[in-house]
């Protein structure tokens, strides 16, 4: 009996992450600027009015 490896799981992709990198917040969001988040700077982004 042969035993295969099995592929390692792959991270599930964020929303957008894969298909807009210029835009980092989801649909009906926008950024305002940039937030401290666990000492990391992160977009702050904002419900869209």
């Amino acid at each position: 009996m042969a035993t295969t490896k099995k592929a390692a799981p792959k991270k599930a992709a964020t929303k957008k992450s894969a298909t807009k990198k210029a835009d980092p917040c989801w649909d009906g969001y926008e950024k305002v600027g940039n937030k401290t988040k666990a000492g990391k700077s992160v977009p702050n982004c904002v419900p869209e009015k």
